[in-house]
């Protein structure tokens, strides 16, 4: 019976189950959002991330999530020919986020990068002082950019600092439909479940937070 219970436990942890449906509340309501039925927006805004050291480049660069939203913006730049903020300050001791992400966007993606913002250190100060330049040169409605797990926590964050500005976040890829369904797979143990459970369910009570517990005004 123990070894039942063990076995069963385990089989629990490690099933993409336990965090597919939590993954799915941070999408759903982005899942929907197209780009191209928007004609009317007057800028990109993409968010930092992490950047690593660790690369052959030999030089810091993006981290995959980083460089997934990176890649998107500049693919929307090339379908809609607005300008680029690129947001981030980051850890890193001499090369801030912004000054990476516009450095990837011109070198490697040919895309053209506007405005930099490189004080932001979290998502709530992304949108504190991405506005002070979206103000700045008036500008009232941005795509914004992030990956879709992030979505929902950056959307809330810049729509309570930035609520003079219309927001259409956007991503490039979305594990999920756009409704939940089951699938055999999400039953099936995998290592890379305990990946995505700590990915997924930060960012779900990092949400949490900052919509009851903490001040965002």
């Amino acid at each position: 019976m123990f070894e039942f219970s063990i076995a069963l436990f385990l089989w629990i942890i490690f099933s993409p189950i336990t965090y597919a449906y939590p993954l799915y509340l941070l999408e759903k309501d982005f899942v929907k959002n197209d780009f191209r039925e928007i004609d009317d927006a007057q800028a990109i805004v993409i968010l930092g991330g992490r950047i690593t050291d660790n690369t052959n480049f030999k030089k810091p660069n993006l981290s995959d999530n980083l460089l997934e939203r990176v890649r998107f913006g500049a693919f929307l730049q090339r379908e809609t020919s607005l300008p680029i903020l690129v947001s981030g300050k980051g850890s890193h001791e001499k090369f801030s986020e912004a000054e990476i992400m516009k450095r990837v966007l011109e070198e490697e993606f040919h895309a053209s990068v506007t405005f930099v913002e490189d004080e932001s250190a979290t998502t709530k100060e992304n949108a504190q002082f991405s506005l002070k330049i979206l103000e700045k040169h008036n500008i009232t409605k941005i795509f914004l950019v992030s990956n879709s797990w992030h979505l929902k926590r950056a959307f809330f964050l810049f729509s309570k600092q930035c609520y003079n500005i219309e927001i259409i976040p956007v991503a490039n890829y979305f594990y999920s439909d756009k409704k939940f369904v089951l699938e055999r797979s999400d039953f099936i143990p995998s290592l890379s479940t305990l990946h995505h459970q700590r990915k997924f369910y930060y960012e779900y009570f990092a949400f949490l937070y900052y919509k009851y517990l903490n001040c965002t005004n």
